[in-house]
């Protein structure tokens, strides 16, 4: 986290980006976002409704079959007063599996599909409604590509997308927000592992080397810039051919 952050003023910032993002697409009527019970989506939900009010702001909570961590989603939805419906996306996502009929599709493959069965549901309740989808994935995530291309990466808008992990806590903290829900260990929810387990570091290391430009140690600083160059095409206009 930057030295001179100040989180009381970065969410006034926030708040006034909101209130203007939705002042200049005044035909849109409020936000859909995903709640996963994280972090991430429980501090853009509370800056939403600070923002736009509860009233314009609806919450999706979508396991994919059993969720362990669900009570954390719906303590998330009772704690600001938002509206909510909770669609289990299992039934599409073994549907697609079967379709697919690839037999040890890869694990990545399988993986990827949830967050983008998740992604269509947010935008088909967000086109009935007449709202803007809200992003959720923070800039330490984004750096190391830990995010599914037009899965949980895609979105109309994303209040945090330009601030590491370490100032996404600090802003919750500062919101008074549960810090059972701002300081849980992050996880996709998809494959059984928390997300430092898959990278192979730690978000803070992330932050360190996004701040410093090194984490100190020179096989984390490879394997960091290993991730970012990889997944540099997640965040990437997409490349098309400019006719002569």
């Amino acid at each position: 986290m930057k030295e001179n952050f100040n989180a009381e003023k970065e969410i006034q910032n926030l708040l006034n980006w909101i209130r203007e993002y939705f002042k200049e697409h005044s035909s849109v009527k409020g936000a859909v976002i995903g709640i996963s019970g994280g972090k991430d989506s429980t501090v853009v939900s509370k800056l939403l409704v600070e923002a736009l009010g509860k009233e314009r702001v609806f919450g999706v909570l979508m396991p994919n079959g059993e969720q362990k961590d669900i009570n954390d989603s719906l303590k998330v939805v009772e704690l600001l007063g938002i509206n909510y419906k909770v669609v289990n996306i299992e039934k599409a996502y073994n549907g697609i599996l079967e379709a697919i009929n690839i037999e040890n599709i890869a694990s990545a493959a399988k993986t990827n599909i949830g967050p983008r069965l998740r992604m269509t549901t947010l935008y088909a309740i967000a086109a009935d409604m007449g709202y803007m989808v809200c992003g959720t994935g923070n800039k330490s995530e984004k750096f190391v590509g830990y995010t599914t291309k037009w899965g949980d990466g895609a979105s109309d808008f994303n209040p945090i997308g330009n601030l590491t992990t370490e100032e996404v806590k600090a802003i919750g903290d500062y919101l008074g927000l549960p810090k059972y829900l701002v300081h849980k260990t992050p996880s996709d929810g998809l494959c059984g592992k928390s997300d430092e387990e898959n990278l192979g570091f730690t978000y803070n290391d992330v932050n360190t080397y996004i701040e410093k430009g090194t984490t100190g140690n020179n096989e984390l600083d490879e394997k960091i810039k290993l991730k970012n160059k990889y997944n540099k095409h997640k965040n990437d206009p997409i490349p098309m051919y400019k006719p002569l």
